[in-house]
């Protein structure tokens, strides 16, 4: 469990300016760091891949709860589940990636593709550069259902054997673009500044929810 000022350092560093988030840590006092230093790596050393913190603020932002090891979900708002996709994608790799929307579901079956439209999991999607958060999008995962099963048809057959699974059944925006039940929960105010990192497409896409 994160202290509220552990939650208030890592909500500046992934929503405001570089330079608002180290004025915010030269505030702190040595043992409000030193608290903050020791949860922080605790979360990170336990997690078993590097997008603890990416999913942790976007279930923050998002305004649900992080209950993972209560629901079998990444959280809850209510009785809705949530599952959380996060991309991020750095700027100084030569080999520039760009987010387009997209997100995967590893270890993929028949089963868990018809738990997931049961319980009426909402999917958030959310896109990061250099681990700043440019936006999230609620998604219901019926928008993704035929795109998602249709991997799974095509390397099952209507029929998994035991013990097998689709490693990475895979969507992108152009999955769920038409479906209005799909909501912008954040996008940064300056987030074209980002734009050399976001597919053109995926830029038309996102321009839809900007307010002016």
């Amino acid at each position: 469990m994160l202290s509220e000022a552990t939650v208030a350092l890592l909500t500046c560093f992934f929503l405001e300016p570089k330079e608002a988030f180290e004025k915010a840590v030269a505030e702190r006092s040595h043992r409000e760091l030193a608290t903050a230093m020791s949860e922080l790596l605790s979360l990170y050393a336990n997690d078993r891949n590097s997008s603890a913190l990416r999913e942790w603020v976007v279930l923050k932002v998002a305004g649900c709860e992080h209950r993972p090891e209560k629901i079998g979900y990444n959280g809850c708002k209510g009785n809705v589940p949530y599952e959380v996709k996060p991309r991020n994608v750095r700027s100084g790799e030569l080999k520039q990636k760009r987010l387009n929307g997209d997100g995967n579901f590893t270890d993929f079956t028949y089963e868990r593709l018809e738990k997931y439209r049961s319980d009426g999991v909402r999917v958030l999607v959310a896109g990061f550069v250099d681990g700043r958060l440019v936006y999230i999008l609620e998604v219901p995962f019926a928008s993704l259902y035929r795109t998602l099963k249709k991997q799974l048809d095509e390397k099952f057959k209507g029929e998994r054997p035991s013990g097998l699974f689709l490693r990475s059944a895979n969507f992108s925006f152009r999955d769920y673009r038409d479906d209005e039940q799909v909501s912008c929960l954040f996008l940064r105010t300056d987030w074209r500044q980002y734009a050399s990192w976001l597919t053109k497409e995926f830029q038309n896409y996102l321009a839809r929810f900007e307010r002016g």
